[in-house]
C-alpha cells in the first residue's frame, strides 16, 4: 500500500512539474513578444514626434526655431538610426523599422541625433543642429 501511494505521489508531482514548466515557458514567450511590441510602439511614437517637429517647422515658415529631445534608447535598443528622406522619417533598429510621413522632401542641413536637437526654418529651408 505504501509503495502505491509513493508511486502515485511521484506521478502526480511529475505531472504538476510538467504543467508548471509549460506555463513558465509560455509566459516567457509572451513577455518576449510583448517587449518586441513595446519597442515597435516606442519607435513609432518617436518617429511621429520627429515628423511633428519637421512638419511644424515647415508650416510655421521663416524664423521658426525649436529645441526637442530624442531619447537614446528605444525600450532597450540603443543602436537605432534616424534618417529623413523622400518625404518620410525612418527609424531602423534590430532589423525592424518605423516610418512617418512629412510634408517636406528633406532637411537642408544637419541630421537628427540622439540628444537635444534644434530645428530652424531659415529662408524656407530646414536646418537641424
Amino acid at each position: 500500500m505504501r509503495g502505491q501511494v509513493s508511486t502515485e505521489f511521484m506521478i502526480f508531482m511529475s505531472i504538476l512539474l510538467l504543467i508548471v514548466s509549460i506555463l513558465l515557458w509560455s509566459n516567457l514567450s509572451l513577455q518576449y513578444r510583448m517587449m518586441g511590441l513595446k519597442s515597435n510602439v516606442e519607435a513609432q511614437k518617436l518617429c511621429d514626434k520627429i515628423a511633428f517637429e519637421i512638419n511644424s517647422a515647415t508650416r510655421a515658415g521663416e524664423g521658426y526655431k525649436r529645441r526637442f529631445y530624442v531619447d537614446e534608447n528605444l525600450y532597450g535598443a540603443s543602436d537605432f538610426e534616424i534618417s529623413v528622406e523622400y518625404y518620410s522619417v525612418f527609424i531602423d533598429w534590430d532589423g525592424k523599422s518605423a516610418t512617418s510621413s512629412i510634408i517636406t522632401k528633406n532637411i537642408t542641413s544637419g541630421t537628427i541625433k540622439k540628444d537635444w536637437n534644434i530645428i530652424e526654418n531659415i529662408n524656407g529651408e530646414l536646418h537641424v543642429t
